[in-house]
């Protein structure tokens, strides 16, 4: 009997054991609960905060300033000039202003050089012109001196005038040609331009040959002295022919 008193208290002891924790939890979450007296238990509209009342939110990080990396050129100079529509591209007597002026002193060259040698190549053709009518009135000439003709010299004044005609006409075309300007430099090559310079020479050296031939004849004629005055005459003759052949090269390379 005692036993079983003593196993009925040992299980009334730890049952009390195991509730004390649950009934004290119990009354923890009743205190919580119910407002403590003279308390006002708050309502709906009062647990939710209003848009003044709710926490604001944490401010966003602020980043860095960002700074810039170091140029390895150097940053340019302040102008001194004041702003405006008021400027120049060049500086005067810069490059700019020189080229403009070389630009147009050689335009200027250039018109002065076609306009002489226009009137070289005008010229020219009448001295060509000239030239193979004294040829034809020489020949003649000679033919009636020298060749078995009548003898008069019927043709000698008329080549005279043919012939100083021809020579004034060469002089003043050769100037046109050598006193045109040169507004640039130009490499010396085989081409039509060199074969009428090159046959340009050879009529000046015949022309100049002619005119004293022909002086020489003539006061050997007008003096009485025949010795070698046909030989003198046909020399004359021949080198009249080659001086216009010269001429005929000059022109032919010139217009084509």
């Amino acid at each position: 009997m005692i036993q079983t008193r003593q196993h009925w208290s040992f299980a009334a002891v730890l049952l009390g054991v195991l509730l004390v924790p649950v009934a004290t939890r119990a009354q923890a979450s009743a205190a919580l609960e119910t407002p403590a007296a003279g308390e006002k238990t708050p309502t709906a509209e009062e647990k939710a905060p209003t848009a003044e009342e709710q926490p604001s939110p944490p401010p966003l990080p602020i980043a860095p300033p960002v700074t810039a990396l170091p140029s390895a050129a150097p940053a340019p100079a302040a102008d001194s000039k004041p702003a405006g529509l008021n400027f120049e591209f060049f500086e005067p007597g810069g490059a700019g202003t020189t080229n403009d002026a070389k630009d147009s002193e050689i335009s200027l060259l250039s018109k002065k050089r076609r306009h002489r040698l226009e009137m070289h190549q005008l010229l020219g053709l009448t001295t060509w012109a000239f030239m193979g009518a004294s040829c034809v009135i020489g020949q003649l000439n000679y033919n009636d001196l020298y060749g078995g003709g009548s003898g008069r010299g019927n043709y000698m004044m008329p080549h005279r005038l043919l012939v100083y005609s021809s020579t004034i006409l060469f002089g003043v075309t050769a100037a046109y040609a050598l006193f045109a300007p040169q507004p640039y430099k130009k490499p010396l090559k085989f081409d039509t331009g060199l074969i009428h310079r090159i046959a340009a020479i050879g009529a000046t050296a015949g022309i100049l040959t002619e005119v004293v031939l022909g002086f020489i004849t003539a006061r050997s004629a007008d003096s009485g002295n025949p010795d070698g005055l046909k030989r003198m005459a046909t020399i004359h003759d021949v080198v009249g022919w080659t001086t216009f052949g010269f001429m005929t090269a000059a022109g032919t390379a010139w217009l084509f």
